[in-house]
């Protein structure tokens, strides 16, 4: 269940960050929604949003591994949570497409 979880998390964010590179490629980044992926890719560019893209997922993922053992629900929760921010981020993306 715990490799399911953050391979899901994972897949997520990796729909989040493919589709945010095809929507940015025919809008330009005036197309994206969060004002903070907007500021890390105007002051850092794509490999400064990809690391920081790398860095939530493995510090989601860690939390998850950390709290799982003792705090299953909250663990479960963080895990939804971080899947959905994945979903919802890719699914706007692609609305824009």
């Amino acid at each position: 269940m715990t490799l399911a979880a953050v391979a899901a998390l994972a897949a997520a964010h990796l729909f989040d960050y493919v589709s945010f590179i095809v929507m940015t490629g025919r809008h330009g980044l005036a197309a994206e929604l969060n004002p903070i992926v907007v500021a890390l890719a105007e002051g850092y560019g794509l490999p400064g949003l990809t690391v920081a893209k790398i860095a939530a997922v493995l510090i989601l993922g860690a939390v998850f591994l950390v709290l799982a053992p003792q705090r299953r629900r909250l663990a479960s929760s963080v895990m939804v949570i971080g899947i959905a921010a994945g979903l919802v981020g890719g699914v706007s993306n692609l609305a824009t497409t």
